[in-house]
């Protein structure tokens, strides 16, 4: 927990301080009522983003053009607003002395606004003057546009009496125009869940019951035995700025998992501290599985992961279901924060780039790929692995795009079961018509007992061969350039990949796991044009700063 703790301040040490405009990332809702709930001034709006101040001063937020009625909360990464009744459907804008960011689309429209308390009472309105007392009455009463606050201290931690093993299930859910959302109140704390309790915390209707779709679930303590939440067959979740830990978890399954669950916006989650220390390998931290389509992941801390991946991309053929299984497609990895796995920090298996993008870019990974072997001794150790296999259908084919990443420390256990398998980025060879692209990317390597000179950059295994190529030889299944090499020798030799960097990256702070450049970084203005517009932090690319490699652009800092 204390490296979790030192990795965060160390990504959000630097703001405001470089003068830069302000950023936003995504907001916990994008729909909701402007009447309606606390002094009638309708939803609440978290916004999360970057420099917009330590504290307001004269900046605002307006939706649409009309103001927002009034700020709850105001942090250089997060604002919270209360709509009003100025607010129209248009775009949420933060402007700062330094300017007005970029757009993140609201639409206003109809909806009820619940309360849950700890002071509550099922029997009344839900109401804020009158709320509800939990979380389960408000579930079974809630229709479609609805939103439910959770107060201070509101906590549905105890088997629901589903039947399902969970402490909350949920059956019926929201339309793509009327989510229906669990919020908690701002900088308030509320707990679904329990380490101790039930093997789920949050639940979808398992198979063959009807599905509950677009939920919108943002701010919980979430917790669980196994599974901190289990989605089946759910369509159009947000899942954002959630709190998720399962130390008891194993089995084949992951603290955050979905089986048959497509558009995901999956944003600004902590998942930690997951797994038991002897956990399977078929354990993970976060884990969409079979047939998940159109997914965005981003802007998430995953840490302390045992058992296996930080996150898992892995498509299943499922009993009795002879259409599942099949690659998976459209899957954006990006601005997420993933240390310390027993495996990989991230895999990507079982995909079809060519029915929809595969992307992984502005991810910091370190500490992946520590071991120690699981029980049934299996894994890979990398910061990024793609196998390109195919469990069911037609093969994938297309490129796979790994750009702008920082990769520390990738593949240091030092006892693996087989080899070939350390690395900071390695393809599997499933196909021969997947190929890696691999663009300004760091991957600063260290030595360990088992790799003298350092884990290796890069594997590719031939697919033809099924053998390793060496770094000499003519692998073009993994191919890019501009990519900064340090730390296990010379960058690969290989035709595929070039104008690679080979020198210290020079980062502010590496004994903080700060992964900033300095300015005199052989990073600095190396890269190349990837169409990416901002870094990890929200500072634009291009223009006069050129582009850098990493997950992070040097900014200069503001004059005094």
């Amino acid at each position: 927990m204390e490296k979790l703790l030192v990795a965060c301040a160390a990504l959000l040490g630097a703001t405001a301080s470089w003068g830069a405009g302000p950023r936003v990332f995504f907001t916990d809702l994008t729909s909701g009522p402007k009447s309606g709930g606390q002094s009638n001034a309708g939803a609440f709006v978290t916004i999360y983003g970057r420099n917009f101040g330590a504290t307001r001063g004269a900046s605002s937020v307006t939706i649409g053009g009309g103001p927002a009625s009034s700020y709850s909360l105001w942090t250089d990464t997060k604002i919270a607003i209360q709509l009003g009744a100025k607010a129209v459907t248009g775009n949420i804008l933060v402007t700062t002395l330094a300017g007005a960011s970029n757009a993140a689309p609201f639409t206003v429209r109809a909806g009820n606004i619940y309360f849950v308390a700890t002071n509550g009472s099922d029997s009344g309105s839900g109401k804020y003057s009158s709320p509800w007392r939990t979380l389960m009455h408000a579930r079974d009463t809630m229709r479609p546009g609805d939103i439910a606050y959770a107060m201070n201290g509101v906590a549905q931690t105890a088997d629901d009496g589903s039947g399902w093993q969970t402490s909350l299930l949920l059956r019926s859910g929201g339309t793509a125009a009327a989510p229906v959302a669990f919020v908690v109140y701002p900088q308030a704390t509320a707990t679904i869940g329990s380490n101790t309790g039930p093997p789920s915390g949050v639940r979808s209707a398992p198979q063959g019951e009807s599905y509950p779709n677009y939920w919108v679930f943002a701010g919980f303590t979430l917790r669980g035995q196994t599974s901190a939440m289990a989605l089946w067959g759910s369509t159009g979740w947000r899942i954002i700025a959630n709190d998720m830990s399962c130390p008891n978890g194993t089995e084949a399954t992951a603290c955050m998992g979905t089986v048959e669950s497509s558009s995901m916006a999956f944003y600004g989650n902590n998942v930690h501290d997951s797994g038991v220390a002897t956990a399977s390998a078929l354990y993970h931290g976060v884990y969409f599985g079979t047939d998940s389509n159109h997914l965005d992941i981003g802007w998430n801390t995953i840490a302390n992961v045992h058992g296996c991946r930080g996150i898992q991309i892995h498509s299943t053929p499922q009993s009795g279901e002879p259409n599942s299984g099949l690659n998976q497609y459209d899957i954006s990895i990006h601005d997420n924060t993933i240390h310390d796995t027993q495996c990989d920090g991230i895999i990507v298996d079982t995909v079809d780039p060519s029915k929809g993008p595969i992307s992984i870019y502005n991810n910091v990974i370190y500490n992946a790929g520590e071991g120690p072997n699981n029980p049934e001794r299996s894994g890979g150790w990398a910061c990024i692995y793609v196998p390109a296999s195919t469990e069911r259908g037609t093969r994938g084919a297309g490129v796979v795009d790994i750009y702008n990443n920082t990769l520390y420390a990738c593949g240091t256990f030092t006892s693996p079961p087989y080899g070939s398998a350390n690395a900071g980025i390695v393809y599997g060879g499933g196909t021969a018509a997947i190929y890696l692209r691999i663009r300004n990317n760091i991957v600063y390597q260290t030595t360990t007992s088992l790799h003298r000179s350092g884990v290796p950059y890069l594997v590719i295994w031939n697919p033809l061969t099924r053998a390793v190529c060496a770094d000499s030889g003519n692998c073009s299944w993994i191919r890019g350039s501009n990519n900064l090499f340090y730390g296990s020798g010379a960058a690969p030799r290989n035709t595929n990949i070039v104008n690679s960097v080979n020198a210290n990256p020079q980062y502010t702070g590496l004994s903080q796991w700060d992964f900033h450049l300095q300015a005199n970084s052989p990073a600095r203005n190396k890269g190349v044009d990837t169409g990416l517009q901002t870094d990890r932090d929200g500072v634009a690319q291009g223009g006069g700063e050129g582009h850098d490699i990493g997950a992070f652009h040097f900014a200069h800092e503001a004059s005094p």
